[in-house]
């Protein structure tokens, strides 16, 4: 069910001692710290070197924020700009792994390249910290960006080659992309290199152990996990002891061997709780969750999901998206201003040189200003118009993403009736059609569009679900035109499902006789036309129409249409009828068609 990738590759690849090598090297460089002076070089190379070798080791150390903040001042005061730089690095790497803050990581990863552009000598570091920024672009799912990036890192820099194949294979794992992912983690073991550092090799084991549970390889998913878990043991690898014990445990459910698979996820929990770590977090619910099913304790199962879901949405958040893009696009402006002023500057040094006479320097000045002019507005506007385009696409990931929790809590709350009636098998069925149901929904609601076909498979399961909550209260009816290439059609993901879950909940629940839905999907002429019509008890009777206030399902989806309608530069509407003496309710979205090919 969940996936946890260990992205620790470019950020710690100087690092390859055990855990008891490590403690005693970090008290030799503290020793060798506190006897030379605070504004040398050499010192300053030191700090920054037990910076990440600490972090390594406890990354829950919270005294390294201020060590790395008087590095930074110290390598300031006598203007080491490479001191600079690295403390700069471990600043982001401590925010981001040691404090969980995306942003303030990315703000000191931008600082550290800032200072790389100015010192041709620093341009072989500058790799390193693309490689920090690729892995917070990772963790917030925009794998096609981390995945650009390390590729960038793989063709410019062969030292860095393990590092960036290994990365490779962990996103074109996220991307699903399990052959993919298979040989590149097969590639990186290959490394020579690989043999010096344990580390590495527990990582690599460790995903690849997650990709064969993928492929449904459940015999090699336990061996490589079992590699990557007895070299932990051996070198006393404590950062990436937590993965391995979550990926180890999603091997061993695979497996059915629920007993190993319950220790690992459970460990894997307390430690990523100790370290504030959500993601390793959210990794080790989703496992338990689907053990706790596996085993029949529906309750337990019931709890983990719910944690699992939490989780899951802390961490999708679209405003965490959006700071990131916006940082992004700050500095990708901000580095080509700078360019434009050294070229303007080169430009202008050139003409004064060949051109005798203060007015010909003026002319050349003035002309230099109006060419960085317009370039300075062309591509503020550019800016404008990329950023003006992300808010509206977050936006409407955001409301698409306020759909799913408006169902999600009624059907728990009928799982935990069943559950405390000791309807056990019923629980079971709805448990099982509620994790598709919820699959589904979690799945469809991170693209901008679906096919029309998994639309309808969604609809169709969620009024399974629906059905089997109220049994004999309702039935329903899916036509769709004869003709429409249901796999070809893209819509909105869950555009019609709060039109059908009003229905459901305010049209029927107070209706005396059985009453029917009926959905419907035709094309009028360049428009998809999607209704929901019911036969209940209309929206003035059972009060879905009162002062004039719209429900949240209407203005979500009036919103969506919206900014659809400005992207697509189409006329889609929302159309709401009652239909006459409160027989009923027909709701009609007209959408602009759209195909995949």
């Amino acid at each position: 069910m969940k996936r946890v990738f260990a992205l620790i590759f470019l950020l710690f690849f100087c690092i390859a001692t055990n855990g008891q090598g490590l403690k005693k090297e970090l008290d030799s460089l503290l020793g060798r710290i506190t006897v030379l002076p605070s504004t040398d070089t050499t010192t300053i190379n030191l700090r920054n070197d037990y910076t990440k070798k600490a972090l390594f080791a406890n990354p829950a150390d919270s005294t390294l924020t201020d060590f790395a903040q008087q590095t930074l001042e110290d390598a300031g005061k006598i203007g080491y700009q490479k001191g600079v730089m690295l403390a700069y690095e471990r600043l982001a790497l401590i925010s981001q792994y040691s404090l969980s803050n995306p942003y303030k990581a990315l703000d000191y990863y931008h600082k550290a390249l800032s200072v790389s552009a100015n010192d041709p000598k620093l341009a072989p570091y500058k790799w390193g910290v693309t490689g920090g920024i690729a892995t917070i672009y990772y963790e917030q799912e925009e794998f096609e960006k981390a995945l650009r990036y390390f590729k960038e890192i793989l063709q410019n820099n062969k030292d860095l080659g393990l590092t960036a194949t290994a990365n490779i294979a962990n996103v074109y794992g996220s991307l699903e992309k399990t052959d993919s992912a298979i040989y590149y983690y097969r590639k990186a073991l290959a490394y020579k290199q690989i043999e010096e550092n344990p580390t590495y090799k527990a990582n690599l084991y460790s995903n690849l152990s997650l990709m064969y549970e993928k492929a449904e390889n459940a015999e090699a998913a336990v061996a490589s996990a079992e590699k990557s878990l007895n070299l932990v043991d051996l070198h006393g690898i404590e950062f990436v002891r937590p993965t391995a014990y979550a990926n180890a445990s999603m091997a061993y459910l695979k497996a059915g061997d629920f007993d190993k698979a319950e220790h690992f996820a459970g460990e894997s929990l307390k430690l990523s709780e100790a370290q504030g770590n959500l993601f390793l977090q959210k990794s080790a619910w989703g496992t338990l969750a689907d053990v706790f099913a596996a085993k029949g304790e529906y309750q337990k199962a019931l709890e983990a999901h719910i944690a699992f879901s939490g989780l899951k949405d802390s961490l999708n958040n679209q405003n965490r998206r959006v700071g990131i893009a916006r940082k992004q696009m700050e500095f990708d402006f901000e580095n080509e201003r700078t360019l434009a002023q050294a070229e303007i500057k080169r430009q202008t040094t050139i003409k004064t040189v060949s051109v005798l006479g203060a007015s010909a320097l003026f002319a050349v000045s003035v002309l230099g200003f109006i060419l960085y002019k317009r370039r300075r507005d062309a591509l503020g506007q550019k800016q404008e118009a990329e950023f003006k385009a992300l808010i509206s696409d977050t936006e409407l990931k955001a409301l698409r993403a306020q759909m799913n929790p408006h169902f999600i809590f009624n059907s728990l709350n009928s799982i935990s009736d069943y559950i405390l009636k000791n309807d056990t098998a019923t629980a079971r069925d709805y448990l099982t059609r509620f994790a598709q149901l919820m699959r589904m929904a979690l799945e469809n609601s991170g693209h901008r569009e679906i096919s029309l076909n998994e639309d309808l498979k969604f609809i169709e399961l969620y009024l399974q679900v629906e059905s089997k909550r109220l049994p004999g209260r309702f039935s329903y009816t899916i036509d769709v035109e004869n003709g429409l290439d249901t796999e070809n059609i893209l819509v909105p993901p869950l555009i019609l499902q709060p039109f059908i879950e009003n229905s459901i909940w305010h049209g029927f629940i107070s209706k005396g006789s059985k009453g029917h839905l009926m959905v419907e999907i035709i094309k009028e002429g360049e428009m998809l036309v999607c209704s929901v019509d019911d036969n209940g008890t209309g929206r003035k009777l059972n009060g879905a129409e009162t002062d004039n206030k719209k429900s949240l399902g209407i203005a979500i989806t009036e919103n969506r249409i919206k900014i659809l309608n400005k992207q697509k530069k189409s006329t889609g509407q929302l159309q709401i009828t009652d239909k006459p003496n409160n027989a009923g309710t027909r709701i009609e979205v007209s959408l602009p068609l759209q195909t995949a090919f």
